[in-house]
C-alpha cells in the first residue's frame, strides 16, 4: 500500500483525539469513518464538535474548502459496525483508552481484515511489541502518536515494533505529511517515546521548583511562554544548543546538573490535589481556578491561541 493509494481512513474512537484525527484526514480530501462506542445521539454530538472545530479553522484562514464540504467526508458509525466498515478502508487508526488489554483485543479483531490495510495505534506509552503480541499480521501495525488537540498540533510520533515492515513505516510517514502533519520517527522502542520523555523531565524539574517555593505556577508559565517556548517555537532545541555554544553549555552544566531534581515519583501535594478532585480544566480547578468558565470555554481560548500559532508555523514552513 502506497500513500497515494490510501483513499479511505477509519478512526476508531470518536472522543477528543478521534475527532481531531478525523478532521485532519478529511481536510486532506480523504473519506473518513469515525467510529464511536456509545450511541447515535452521542455521534451527533461528536459531529457537531468536528463542525465547530472546522469553523474555527475557517475563522483563522486555515481551510481551503467550505466547512460543509470537509464535514461531508466524515462518516460517523458505531464501533459494532467495524468489521463492515473495515472492508472499504485502506488505513485504520485506533484512539481507544490507553489500556493494553483493550488495544490487544481490538488488534486481534483487526488482524483478519484485508492484509494490505495499514493498522495504526495512537499510543504514547505502550509499545507496538506489547500491543501486537499474538497478532498474525504484526508486520502492518505501526504506532502513530498524536498530541492534544490532534486537529491543531502538527507533530506526530511514528514508532514501530520489530516486525513492522519498512514499507508500512514509510507509507505512514508520507500519509501524515500529505495530511499536513510533521512526523518524526522513534527509531527504538522506548517507554514514553520522545516528547513524553522530554515533557516528563521538564515537568519533574518544574514541579520540584514549585514544591520548594522557588517559583509560582504563574511565573513558570510566564517563563515558558516568554522564553523557552517562545524560542523553541521557531528555533529548535538543538539549534538553540548551537546558538548558545557547547563551551557555554558545558560550563553552565557543570554547576547545574548535580542540583537538578531526580525524583522517581511526583510530590505528595499532587496526589492530594487528585484526592480533592483538583484535576485541572476537566474539574474546574487544578493549579489554576477555572470557576465561572465551562470546560468548553477554557479549551476554546487555548485553541484560539494555538490556531494563531499554527497559521504562523505554516507560513514559516512554506517559506523555508
Amino acid at each position: 500500500m502506497k500513500a497515494e493509494d490510501i483513499k479511505t481512513v477509519c478512526v476508531i474512537g470518536a472522543g477528543t483525539m478521534g475527532q481531531g484525527m478525523a478532521q485532519s484526514f478529511a481536510q486532506a480530501g480523504l473519506k473518513v469513518w469515525m467510529l464511536g462506542n456509545v450511541d447515535r445521539n452521542k455521534l451527533d454530538g461528536h459531529m457537531a464538535q468536528v463542525e465547530a472545530n472546522l469553523k474555527l479553522f475557517q475563522e483563522y484562514g486555515l481551510l481551503k474548502e467550505k466547512v460543509s464540504t470537509i464535514k461531508s467526508r466524515v462518516h460517523p458509525a458505531l464501533r459494532k459496525d467495524l468489521d463492515e466498515v473495515a472492508k472499504e478502508c485502506d488505513f485504520i487508526i485506533e484512539s481507544v483508552p490507553e489500556n493494553l488489554d483493550l488495544k490487544r483485543e481490538l488488534f486481534t479483531q483487526l488482524d483478519s481484515c484485508r492484509e494490505d490495510v495499514i493498522l495504526a495505534s495512537n499510543t504514547g506509552s505502550l509499545t507496538i511489541s506489547a500491543i501486537t503480541k499474538g497478532c498474525r499480521t504484526a508486520n502492518r501495525i505501526v504506532g502513530v502518536h498524536y498530541f492534544n488537540p490532534a486537529h491543531i498540533m502538527p507533530l506526530v510520533e511514528i514508532h514501530f515494533g520489530p516486525k513492522t515492515s519498512k514499507e508500512v513505516i514509510d507509507t505512514t510517514r508520507k500519509l501524515l505529511i500529505k495530511v499536513g502533519k510533521k512526523p518524526i520517527l522513534v527509531r527504538k522502542e522506548i517507554p514514553g517515546l520522545i516528547v513524553n520523555r522530554l515533557q516528563g523531565a521538564l515537568g519533574r524539574e518544574i514541579i520540584s521548583l514549585i514544591d520548594k517555593g522557588v517559583v509560582t505556577p504563574e511565573d513558570i508559565d510566564t517563563a515558558a511562554k516568554a522564553m523557552y517556548g517562545f524560542r523553541n517555537a521557531c528555533i529548535g532545541t538543538i539549534e538553540g544548543f548551537d546558538m548558545i555554544g557547547m563551551d557555554t553549555m558545558i560550563a553552565v552544566g557543570k554547576g547545574l546538573f548535580p542540583t537538578l531534581d531526580n525524583s522517581v515519583e511526583q510530590p505528595k501535594y499532587m496526589y492530594e490535589m487528585v484526592e480533592r478532585g483538583e484535576l485541572g480544566i476537566k474539574t474546574g480547578k487544578g493549579f489554576y481556578d477555572y470557576s465561572g468558565k465551562t470546560r468548553a470555554q477554557v479549551l476554546d481560548g487555548h485553541n484560539r491561541k494555538l490556531l494563531r500559532q499554527l497559521a504562523l508555523f505554516n507560513s514559516f514552513e512554506e517559506n523555508k
